[in-house]
């Protein structure tokens, strides 16, 4: 199963709660996250860990500030979903 799918299956019952709006672009942030993941070599949530989102934001930086902290609020859920501890590592913003 690729990474992408363990993705969509922890997150299927969270988009069914809540503002449904905001959850679905959460979701898609995580499969953003997931997807650039799976091109740097990472095939399943176990193996997924700090070094891939500071890749992802490496990669982003085109980004203004207000999205990429959009983007980590989505990979901190994810992170709780997933069951992993602590905090993803958050991002250097550009105009502080």
């Amino acid at each position: 199963m690729s990474l992408q799918c363990d993705v969509k299956k922890i997150t299927r019952d969270y988009i069914r709660k809540g503002g449904k709006l905001n959850r679905r672009k959460q979701a898609k942030r995580m499969l953003a996250l997931a997807e650039h993941a799976e091109k740097n070599g990472c095939n399943s949530l176990g193996r997924m860990g700090r070094k891939h989102i500071i890749a992802f934001y490496c990669d982003h930086r085109e980004l203004s500030d207000t999205v990429i902290y959009q983007h980590w609020l989505a990979f901190r859920k994810l992170w709780k979903l997933a069951g992993k501890p602590g905090d993803p590592p958050k991002p250097k913003y550009k105009n502080t």
